[in-house]
């Protein structure tokens, strides 16, 4: 009896082992991104004006960990929770492409600046992506999106107050205010274009000349790409005529001598009224490579603004 009750239970454990090994192993997921570290961890850290920028310009470095199994490239964006309210600015731009596997990458990301940023910016999330590529390296689809509490507060530099003249003026050309300084003073100052851009956005974009001395002719450029690479070419040739890559086209247009004071207003047509779905940032520079114009503040040449469509 004794013997028959140990080979009872030898026979539940031989059954038991078979079934183990039998049973299919937890499938590991095809595709998955983990961040596993931000540097700083915390902290208040300076904005961008400039969502081209690159490098260490960006505040915050993020290292993801990826496994990409579904496509045969693939690449990690970065964006604020949710992108409308919190504009983030990552690098680089496009983002590096990576091939099918596992590995980590490092990008960058900081705060959006633009003329109506308010000084403090505070981050409270962040949403970051694997996206998956084709052979060619084009935009399939979000392959794995999850979201990171973070605590940042960016800050923003507020617009030069001392050589902007009243809204009144800068309708027209005309004499600025900065022009009845003694001469010594006045030739210490120099003209200083920035760009407008409307919002809502409707095609129509402004060089103005807000700085104390004549602008030279210059050349503006206006950049409009998708957002996480969504959708592929929604930005109409049309009106972009150049290309940069398949995520963003551009075009560039002679300013002509501006007056201090003086705006010149671009009408990119025809706008078109209905877009595909996605996200759309739109950048002007004033004062375009190589830069003809020898300004006051070179740092105020550029603005963006993002729509969601």
């Amino acid at each position: 009896m004794k013997q028959a009750h140990t080979f009872g239970w030898l026979q539940f454990f031989h059954a038991t082992a078979l079934c183990v090994l039998a049973a299919p192993a937890l499938a590991a997921p095809r595709n998955d991104v983990n961040l596993i570290n931000l540097s700083p961890p915390s902290g208040t850290l300076p904005g961008v004006r400039n969502s081209g920028e690159m490098g260490p310009v960006n505040s915050v470095e993020a290292t993801i960990n990826y496994r990409l199994q579904s496509t045969p490239q693939g690449f990690i964006t970065i964006s604020g929770e949710p992108p409308t309210t919190y504009p983030i600015t990552m690098s680089p731009l496009p983002p590096t492409h990576f091939s099918n596997g596992r590995g980590e990458v490092r990008v960058r990301f900081s705060w959006l600046c633009n003329d109506r940023s308010p000084p403090s910016n505070p981050l409270p999330a962040i949403a970051y992506r694997l996206q998956g590529a084709d052979a060619a390296g084009r935009f399939t689809g979000t392959l794995v999106q999850k979201t990171q509490a973070v605590n940042y507060t960016f800050t923003c530099r507020p617009p030069s107050p001392i050589k902007r003249p009243s809204d009144a003026a800068l309708t027209t050309p005309g004499e600025s205010p900065m022009q009845r300084l003694n001469p010594q003073a006045q030739g210490a100052l120099r003209p200083d274009l920035v760009p407008i851009l409307t919002r809502p956005m409707t095609g129509t974009v402004i060089v103005r000349n807000i700085g104390a001395s004549p602008a030279p002719a210059s050349t503006l450029y206006v950049n409009c790409y998708t957002r996480d690479a969504r959708p592929i070419n929604g930005c109409p040739t049309t009106i972009f005529p150049l290309v940069d890559d398949i995520y963003r086209r551009y075009v560039l247009i002679e300013i002509p001598s501006l007056a201090p004071g003086a705006e010149y207003v671009v009408n990119l047509r025809p706008w078109p009224s209905a877009w595909p779905v996605g996200d759309y940032n739109f950048i002007a520079q004033a004062d375009h490579y190589p830069g003809r114009v020898s300004e006051s503040d070179e740092f105020n040449d550029r603005t963006s603004y993002l729509v969601v469509r």
